[in-house]
């Protein structure tokens, strides 16, 4: 008998060690602060219902269906909001001392809005797409991508092998993101500015007087800053012909 409960308790105690070691290879990325309607999360192949208050780990898939809504804020305060009908890969999320080492996400499809924390120097926030690579620092920002053609289920536990890109849309609301194109083009976002990704690698650029930015999602709560005032948005500056060899501003 005390062999017996021994052994259990050593069993245990090695079951305890491989969910520790576990955790450690996925670190705790946030916390789920809103969820309604049909929204899951990905871990090892499976599909977990959620709830206010769960973890959220680097490697987690976020997935909403056609009713499904998603708020989380992530352990360096940064808070992030996925609409219905959205796939979004947490590629990685290291935090020290409550301090963004390193964040990354892998956007396939949807509709999700962004509010990066202020980042220290050498840190880095990035959402990567199939036709672009968002670089952002201290910042608001919205981007939606139309699920791809082909994808039936998009709430499928498992993809095709191959998913075509499509256009990447990215809305500036706050702060200033640094979008560059597959085709290796780069474009500065700013507030009131949208700027469209294409399949083949050309990048759309609009501007607009009042900031084109959707309404919050639910969930996200009074402590989403306010859209910039239009009259405070700025457009670039003209650059004229030159004239007899001279440039004019």
């Amino acid at each position: 008998m005390i062999r017996v409960t021994s052994f259990v308790i050593a069993l245990l105690m090695l079951i305890a060690g491989v969910n520790n070691a576990l955790a450690e290879a996925s670190p705790e990325a946030g916390k789920i602060t809103y969820v309604t309607g049909d929204a899951f999360v990905i871990r090892n192949a499976e599909q977990l219902s959620i709830a206010e208050g769960d973890k959220v780990f680097s490697s987690d898939t976020l997935v909403t269906g056609q009713s499904g809504r998603i708020s989380l804020v992530m352990r360096d305060e940064s808070k992030i909001f996925v609409g219905r009908l959205s796939r979004i890969d947490v590629s990685e999320y290291v935090v020290k001392e409550r301090s963004l080492i390193s964040g990354g996400f892998n956007m396939l499809w949807g509709k999700v809005r962004f509010y990066v924390a202020k980042l220290n120097k050498g840190s880095g926030f990035s959402v990567s797409t199939k036709t672009a690579v968002l670089g952002v620092r201290g910042t608001e920002f919205m981007v939606t991508i139309p699920i791809p053609g082909g994808i039936t289920d998009p709430t499928a536990i498992q993809l095709p092998p191959s998913i075509p890109p499509e256009v990447t849309k990215v809305v500036g609301i706050e702060g200033i993101v640094v979008g560059l194109s597959r085709s290796g083009e780069r474009m500065t976002i700013t507030p009131g500015v949208t700027v469209e990704f294409t399949q083949g690698g050309d990048v759309i650029f609009r501007f607009s007087d009042k900031p084109n930015v959707p309404k919050s999602l639910p969930g996200a709560g009074p402590d989403i800053p306010k859209v910039p005032n239009p009259a405070d948005i700025r457009p670039p500056p003209v650059v004229h012909p030159p004239i007899n060899g001279l440039t004019g501003y």
